[in-house]
Parts: structure tokens; C-alpha cells; sequence
């Protein structure tokens, strides 16, 4: 095993730990919060695989990024919520129920609808599109599905255990997480600065920016709805992005461009966030007043 493949490993598994953090704290009405609200589903599911995609091709065409860039946009916009997205909705004061809900419910879903709205997609841009069942279905089982039902299971069976190790597997998984990341950008430094183009980094904003925009929109008047699906709708699976990218373009190198997108959507969110918590604590001191 090379480093590269060993940095690959640890920035997955301290994402499969998060998740299993975050299921140490996560009910059964959480994980089926959006299950339960089908407005909320179809609204969530409208913003993710209808709104996005659509935002991405009109944004290939109007900026016209290098091909690399241009297939990683589409192929984001056409991947679910990323586990990560459960750290941030509860950062940004966003519902915990619904983001554990969304993020539960999209990573199943997705394992049939990636594929057939990757298909549609070939069939309208009569270009050779797909990626199969079974590889999205691989990588939501093993990065959401199960690492979520083990700490469900923990909590469950081991309550005093899941509170108490809750806080510093979290933490460990987050400086893990951070390290990987940290040397992947270091790693493959050379290749992002050849993916760095004005109309790339033009695209990736623009992405990011419209998905919070319609996201916030979309969710309606709760704030803390608001703040999940905007950045649902931001922020996309970069392994599964990664896994059509490659499917569908083998002789194409897209692990830079998909990092570059990772860095945007997060240095773009932040002014959003920010602008959530500091909402959020004006709202409460009102709330307080009265």
C-alpha cells in the first residue's frame, strides 16, 4: 500500500468514525425525521437532484470550465449529502433531526436515484454517462449506512458507553479528518495548480453559492431548516463523485479538481454559517425579551 492509498484510507475511515459519533446521539425518529414529513422529502430531494443539476449544466455552458472541471461539477451535483454534513447542520444551529434524517434518507435513496439520473443525464447529453448500483451502493453502505446503525446500536444497548466516548471519538475523528485532508491538499499540491483556473474556481463558487441560495430558500421559514438544506445543496459526496467521474472518463485525473471543489464549498459556507449563528443568536435574544 502506497501513502497515497494509506491518506485515502485515513480520510475515510475518520469519516466512517464520525458518523458512528454522530449515531451514538442519533434516535430512530431522527434517522426517519424526513421519512415521516414526505413535503420535506420531496422539497429536499427537488433542491439535491433537480435544482443542482440543472444549475451545474447551465453553468458548464455559461462558463465553460476545462473538461475536467466540468464533468466533476455535474458529477457533484448529481451526488448525495456528504457525512460530514452532519457536523455542520449542528455547528450552524440547523435541526439536528433533519439533518440526520436527510443525510439518512438521501444515502439510501441515492443508490438508486445516482444512477438513473446519471443515465438521464448520458441519454439528454447523448454522451456515454452511467456508474452501477452496486458502486454507489457500496460506498453509502460502508461511509453512512452502517457506521450510523453501529452507533444507533451502541446507544441503544450501551447508553452510558455511547455518552461516554461520544465527545472524544468525535474529536479524534475530526484531527484525523483534518490531518488527512491537510496532507492530501500538500499531496497533490502539483495537480491543483494545473485544475486552479479563473473558470473553474468561477464555477465552483458560483455552485456552491446558487446551492445555498436555493437551498435557504427552498427549505422555507425556519432557520434552522433553512441552514441544512442550503448547505445539503452546497455540498456534495466527493467519493461518489469520484466514483462516476472515474467510471465514465478513465483517462482523466480528477482527484485535484474534486479536492479544489472541497475547498470553495467550505471557504464559501463559512460567511453562510456565520451569517446562521449570528440570525440565530438575534433571534433568541428577541425571543427573550418578549
Amino acid at each position: 500500500m502506497d501513502p497515497s492509498q494509506i491518506l485515502v484510507l485515513a480520510f475515510q475511515t475518520s469519516i466512517m468514525v464520525t458518523v458512528f459519533g454522530f449515531g451514538l446521539r442519533a434516535t430512530v425518529a431522527d434517522v426517519l425525521f424526513v421519512v415521516r414529513r414526505p413535503r420535506v422529502l420531496v422539497i429536499s430531494l427537488v433542491s439535491m437532484f433537480i435544482v443542482m443539476p440543472f444549475i451545474a449544466l447551465v453553468l458548464a455552458m455559461v462558463i465553460s470550465p476545462p473538461q475536467v472541471a466540468l464533468v466533476a461539477l455535474v458529477a457533484l451535483s448529481l451526488s448525495p449529502v456528504p457525512p460530514t454534513l452532519l457536523g455542520k447542520e449542528h455547528d450552524g444551529d440547523g435541526r439536528d433531526s433533519y439533518g440526520l434524517g436527510l443525510t439518512a434518507a438521501v444515502s439510501v435513496l441515492s443508490i438508486v436515484l445516482v444512477p438513473a439520473l446519471v443515465a438521464f443525464l448520458g441519454n439528454l447529453t447523448d454522451q456515454p454517462f452511467n456508474i452501477s448500483f452496486t458502486a454507489v451502493a457500496g460506498q453509502v453502505l460502508v461511509a453512512v449506512v452502517l457506521p450510523l446503525l453501529a452507533g444507533m446500536l451502541v446507544r441503544a444497548f450501551l447508553p452510558r458507553l455511547a455518552i461516554s466516548v461520544g465527545k472524544p471519538l468525535a474529536l479524534v475523528a475530526n484531527v484525523v479528518l483534518l490531518a488527512a485532508v491537510a496532507i492530501l491538499i500538500v499531496a497533490a499540491f502539483p495537480q491543483l495548480r494545473d485544475v486552479f483556473t479563473l473558470n473553474t474556481v468561477a464555477a465552483f463558487v458560483a455552485f456552491t453559492a446558487l446551492g445555498l441560495v436555493f437551498g435557504h430558500i427552498m427549505a422555507g421559514p425556519a432557520p434552522g431548516d433553512s441552514q441544512v438544506l442550503a448547505l445539503a445543496s452546497a455540498l456534495r459526496h466527493p467519493g461518489i463523485a469520484l466514483a462516476i467521474t472515474t467510471a465514465n472518463f478513465p483517462s482523466l485525473q480528477f482527484g485535484a479538481v474534486i479536492i479544489l471543489y472541497l475547498l470553495i464549498g467550505a471557504i464559501v459556507c463559512i460567511p453562510y454559517v456565520k451569517w446562521v449563528q449570528k440570525r440565530a443568536t438575534a433571534l433568541q435574544a428577541t425571543s427573550h425579551r418578549d
